[in-house]
């Protein structure tokens, strides 16, 4: 082999010699990448691994890790309503039960008498021959009254007994009045003895018992039906009528 020829085999043998040399240092390094992202003995990766990963292996300053957000936590049904409802809408913002109806509206007033003549009121005793007594009484419907007209008066000479009766109605409401007085010490509520229909107010007087000069020694003592009788008009409890009895008067 002559001199040119053997620097040629030297300079080959020297390239070859690099290139194996810098084929092993990258392999090293690949190797140690590997491992720093590597598997576990038994090959898989866990999150030991994960978090360890390099960012940027040419940067220094990088974070060299990543940290795994925690799961978040399972969404809170929202709380249940009286009405066992979830509070979203259950149909009832009290959650109790729906009110009652309103009560219905109350039946229109009657005019009907609350008593028959049988079961009048008593309105007590005036004198229907001295003084000057008076009963008083008021209503808003048909309604039946007594009252016990006395005889006072002793003289001898004759002195009748009388009693006015006046009822004045309610405006809009229209009552009548009649007056029945017994020809004996009884009840009398059919023969009418003096009445009116006059419109707003009326008037009945009676008169009975002794007549012409001298008393007649007897007691002419009697019960007196007095009847307020509905013609037209509404009966209402908040709008009433009077009635004015006056003893010693007709």
């Amino acid at each position: 082999m002559d001199k040119h020829s053997g620097n040629v085999a030297l300079e080959w043998h020297a390239m070859t010699t690099s290139w194996w040399t810098w084929g092993a240092v990258a392999l090293g390094a690949i190797a140690a990448v590997g491992c720093a992202v590597g598997s576990g003995d038994d090959g898989t990766v866990g999150e030991s691994n994960l978090d360890t990963v390099p960012i940027d292996a040419g940067n220094p300053d990088a974070d060299q890790s990543i940290t795994l957000k925690p799961p978040a936590p399972p969404p809170v049904p929202p709380p249940p309503t009286d009405d066992g409802g979830t509070g979203s809408d259950s149909g009832s913002s009290s959650g109790g039960p729906p009110p009652p109806p309103p009560p219905p509206p109350p039946p229109p007033f009657s005019c009907d008498s609350p008593n028959l003549c049988s079961t009048s009121t008593d309105l007590g005793t005036i004198s229907g021959d001295t003084g000057g007594d008076t009963k008083t009484a008021q209503g808003a419907t048909s309604q039946w009254f007594t009252v016990r007209v006395s005889e006072n008066d002793s003289g001898v000479f004759s002195n009748s007994l009388e009693m006015l009766a006046t009822l004045t109605s309610p405006p809009g409401t229209n009552f009548d009045l009649y007056v029945y007085v017994p020809g004996s010490d009884t009840l009398e509520c059919s023969a009418v003895s003096k009445s009116s229909t006059s419109t707003g107010f009326d008037s009945a007087g009676v008169e009975f018992g002794e007549g012409g000069t001298f008393s007649n020694g007897g007691n002419d003592d009697r019960t007196v039906t007095v009847e307020v009788r509905w013609v037209s008009g509404t009966c209402d409890p908040g709008a009433k009528w009077t009635l004015d009895l006056y003893g010693n008067m007709h």
